[in-house]
């Protein structure tokens, strides 16, 4: 994966960005929002359904490109879980 705008990405490269979760104080990077912090553990666990719904496992691949029949669901779930975080 490359650099993202979250801070976790960005602040390697613009100085004024805090590179830390605001919530957990760990790297703020894409793997971290959407597969391991705790403070969206409830949010994340209906994207991980909608993922196992279509056979899929939660992990960043499967986020970030689903295949086939899970894209439309899983990109659905992928944009609830980001509005509600």
């Amino acid at each position: 994966m490359g650099t993202t705008l979250l801070p976790g990405g960005a602040g390697k490269y613009v100085l004024v960005v805090d590179p830390a979760c605001p919530r957990c104080q760990e790297p703020f990077t894409a793997p971290h929002m959407l597969l391991h912090c705790q403070n969206h553990k409830a949010q994340r666990d209906h994207l991980e359904a909608a993922l196992n719904s279509h056979g899929l496992v939660l992990n960043l691949s499967n986020v970030l490109d689903p295949n086939g029949a899970a894209r439309g669901p899983v990109f659905s779930a992928l944009a609830k879980y980001r509005l509600d975080c």
